[in-house]
């Protein structure tokens, strides 16, 4: 009988579930995969459907979905192509093997629609959301208004820290221990003084029954993470790759307008640098 997953398995499922993001076009079978995670093939299939609700050949061939519908709403490759720049030797693979959403070829108008916009286009199969104009009343419109802080979970404030400011190259705005030893520490980029980043372990003021949830979403990758515009992605993906950091994406066009890459921080948030395609190419 299956036991519960660890936090310290958590961990070495996300590496191997962040192997299959990145390389999800190589020929990966469930033995390589294992190996990412520091585990036997079997005890890993098993950990892994425990941990995502799904094998890891099923998450594995979502990936390859997912990112067969994003060349294809590009519309610069055939379909043919599309199936071998994901890894798939046919579109019929794409059909029947696992994954959650199975490929839908959108018309041409649907995958046309959206080029140039930096907006998703709206196929007949797409459930995306529609941004719409509400009006604010005239009390709360008279009212500035900024955001000044948002936070994000992490294990470690010292590794945090490090990788923040040293790594990803933001400055260090507060760290200081208040009472009850809770440690405030914040960064933020140079070009946005006004915006602080709290990295705050899981601890007080949150209440301890839900400690042992934040910690396994946490080391899941599960949690969300924070995007910074650059200038130049590939520059920055190389800047940071060669400081050592743990790479989930590879520099790549999106079909909504923009070109990006992503890292995992120490703790397992994911890091993600964008900018418009037009910038870049």
């Amino acid at each position: 009988m299956l036991g519960p997953v660890t936090p310290e398995d958590l961990a070495h499922l996300r590496r191997a579930r962040d192997l299959m993001d990145r390389e999800y076009a190589k020929p990966l079978d469930v033995p390589a995969m294992a190996r990412a995670a520091l585990m036997s093939p079997s005890h890993f299939a098993r950990q892994f459907r425990a941990a995502y609700g799904e094998t890891p050949y099923g998450y594995l061939m979502t990936r390859r979905i997912e990112r067969a519908k994003a060349l294809l709403r590009l519309g610069t490759l055939s379909v043919t192509e599309v199936c071998v720049e994901v890894g798939c030797t046919s579109l019929g693979s794409l059909h029947r093997t696992g994954g959650r959403d199975p490929l839908r070829l959108p018309r041409k108008g649907a995958r046309l629609a959206g080029r140039g916009t930096g907006m998703p286009p709206q196929g007949p199969h797409e459930t995306e959301q529609v941004s719409r104009s509400v009006a604010v009343p005239p009390y709360l419109g008279s009212r500035p208004m900024k955001l000044s802080h948002t936070f994000l979970f992490v294990h470690d404030q010292d590794a945090a820290l490090k990788f923040y400011r040293d790594v990803i190259g933001l400055e260090v705005r507060t760290d200081e221990t208040v009472e009850n030893d809770y440690r405030w520490l914040t960064v933020g980029p140079a070009d946005q003084p006004d915006i602080e980043i709290g990295l705050s372990r899981i601890g007080p003021p949150i209440p301890p029954t839900d400690y042992e949830a934040l910690n396994a979403l946490l080391a899941k990758g599960s949690l969300q993470g924070i995007i910074f515009t650059v200038d130049d992605v590939d520059a920055k993906f190389d800047q940071v790759r060669a400081a050592g950091a743990e790479v989930l994406q590879e520099p790549i066009d999106q079909f909504y307008g923009v070109r990006d890459c992503a890292f995992r921080d120490p703790s397992g948030n994911m890091i993600r640098f964008s900018s418009a395609r037009s910038a870049q190419r």
